[in-house]
């Protein structure tokens, strides 16, 4: 027996030398590797006062990315969210996108508002880094051959439904108009844009007030500027002030017609305005009671996921997530990313089908909305 283990010992050592090296070449070879994840980019206002915004569009992104990773992710790679907030301030908006692209994230969801989607573009633009906006409105971004693309309508498709609707619907011809110069980009945009189609339906903007978010800011007295010799107030706002102009008119005792924008479709809206806002009327691309099975199914795992409605913000969010998905499926190279989307044609998104034009801005259906009984309430969409 002890020449028999003499003898077979330099062969066992051969073996495991032969296994050895097989381990290393194969811990080496590409296919055995693991893969590195590819890395994406979420830009939003997560604090101040657009928080409701940018939170449940971070969290709709976020959704989206664990669905694609439980289900393996993109050809075996799974996908990192880095998440970074703007603050709704246009120096750490770009300095937070500066992060993101020194991180070497393939593309960014977001931002979530025209102003600051205004000031990072020149930025993405330089490094030839994608953002895709889920809630991004302003016609000072459409018609551009850059690298900003989005999911939201433009302002101009939102605001000639809204003056179609005053005019002929309400029968109004001399409207008011209150706007947030903190977020010019957006409200001033949607104002001008309201403002001349009102004008070709025979109506007039009798009078244009404007204010800073986030300043000291005397809501009642604004409230009192603002409907003096008007038939009606359309007020472009974020939902939570929107909300305290609305509770202002209610104790002047002007119970005015009173319209929005989408950026105030949130539920805070409800929350701050109350009985106040009760019969208030705007155009969204979102219908919280849609009855498709994809939003349902949405909603329903959003809700276990974060433990609240994130309304359209976290909708829009998931919809741009997930067309992102796709083109990198097609393509998960940075430099291919825009020319992927913009040749993608259509995309059925959670409620309604969408697709960019060749400039990346998107043509998608709208929905009347009045608010009643606290609740968002949708008419028969329309295809602008």
């Amino acid at each position: 027996m002890r020449n028999c283990s003499r003898h077979t010992a330099p062969g066992k050592r051969f073996v495991l030398l032969v296994c050895c090296i097989l381990a290393v070449i194969l811990s080496i070879a590409p296919g055995c590797r693991r893969q590195e994840p590819i890395p994406i980019g979420f830009l939003g206002g997560l604090t101040g006062r657009v928080a409701d915004l940018g939170i449940a569009g971070r969290d709709g992104a976020i959704l989206a990315v664990e669905e694609r990773n439980r289900a393996g992710g993109i050809h075996g790679r799974l996908l990192e969210l880095r998440i970074a907030d703007d603050a709704q301030d246009e120096l750490t908006a770009r300095a937070a996108l500066q992060k993101l692209l020194d991180e070497g994230v393939v593309a960014v969801i977001g931002p979530m508002t025209s102003a600051m989607a205004l000031a990072v573009q020149p930025l993405a633009d330089a490094h030839r880094t994608l953002l895709l906006g889920p809630t991004v409105s302003s016609d000072e971004l459409s018609g551009r051959d850059d690298y900003f693309l989005r999911t939201a309508s433009t302002n101009a498709q939102g605001a000639r439904l809204l003056a179609e609707h005053a005019a002929v619907a309400l029968g109004l011809s001399r409207i008011n108009v209150l706007y947030d110069l903190g977020n010019r980009s957006y409200c001033e945009s949607l104002y001008l844009s309201f403002a001349r189609e009102f004008a070709a339906r025979g109506g007039q903007v009798a009078g244009v007030l404007t204010y800073t978010s986030g300043s000291e800011i005397n809501f009642l007295e604004l409230a009192r500027q603002a409907t003096e010799d008007a038939q009606a107030l359309f007020i472009i706002a974020n939902a939570l002030d929107t909300g305290m102009f609305a509770q202002q008119l209610a104790k002047l005792g002007r119970p005015l017609p009173l319209m929005t924008g989408e950026w105030a479709a949130t539920g805070d809206i409800i929350e701050y305005g109350g009985e106040a806002v009760e019969g208030l009327t705007f155009f969204n691309t979102f219908d919280p009671g849609h009855a498709s099975p994809a939003y349902r199914g949405f909603r329903a795992a959003f809700d276990r996921r974060f433990n609240y409605d994130g309304g359209f913000a976290a909708a829009h969010a998931y919809d741009a997530t997930q067309l992102l998905i796709r083109a990198l499926e097609q393509n998960p190279h940075r430099q291919h990313l825009k020319e992927t989307l913009l040749n993608m044609g259509s995309f059925q998104g959670l409620q309604t089908e969408l697709r960019l034009d060749a400039f990346g801005d998107a043509i998608r259906p709208h929905f009347p909305m009045t608010i009643r009984d606290g609740q968002f309430q949708a008419g028969d969409r329309v295809q602008d």
